[in-house]
């Protein structure tokens, strides 16, 4: 479907939930497919928080340590998804931009979201992100909705972990499982 909206709900009963389409622009051919991607694989993330203001979002976070992140909808109708990070001074939160079907947040960029933020979360232990505020952004580990993760959940990661998501295709998994290795195929 050409120029439709792509609805965006969160699906965890632990988080704030919507079943409403939310207010995102309409996005046309491989655009609509990488958002869509990316929404799902966010779904499956479990720190896919929704529709959740800035206020609800620092006080969650406010709780954990440094570098912990979780993602939001974003209130501005020009971005889809909001970073907030917990920092040493406090909680903030950063738009994550789109543009021409990618995902940034500074200079890093990658066609989906959680892939942006696994990248994001190794070269920060390196080096932080300079926001233009002066903030020195550093991600560690993202702040899940649902605690503790199933035990279906725990053994992907493993394997990702271990195989990388390279390596899956070589696996000697059937078919099912493979298909959930493959639906979040990210370490973090």
């Amino acid at each position: 479907m050409v120029g439709g909206r792509v609805p965006i709900t969160t699906v965890s009963p632990s988080c704030q939930s919507t079943s409403e389409a939310t207010h995102y622009r309409a996005f046309r051919n491989r655009e609509r497919e990488v958002v869509e991607r990316s929404v799902a694989r966010l779904q499956n993330s479990g720190f896919y928080w929704g529709p959740l203001s800035m206020g609800v979002a620092h006080e969650k976070i406010n709780k954990e340590p440094v570098g912990t992140f979780l993602v939001r909808d974003s209130s501005q109708h020009h971005h889809l998804f909001t970073l907030s990070v917990r920092m040493a001074g406090g909680p903030v939160s950063v738009r994550v931009a789109f543009h021409k079907g990618r995902f940034w947040l500074r200079e890093h960029s990658a066609d989906c979201l959680v892939k942006l933020l696994e990248l994001v979360v190794d070269r920060t232990r390196i080096r932080p992100i300079c926001c233009e505020n002066g903030i020195r952004l550093v991600l560690t580990k993202p702040l899940r909705c649902s605690r503790p993760l199933s035990l279906q959940e725990l053994c992907r990661r493993e394997i990702v972990r271990v195989y990388g998501h390279e390596l899956l295709s070589q696996l000697p998994l059937q078919p099912v499982l493979r298909r959930y290795v493959e639906a979040f195929p990210f370490k973090i």
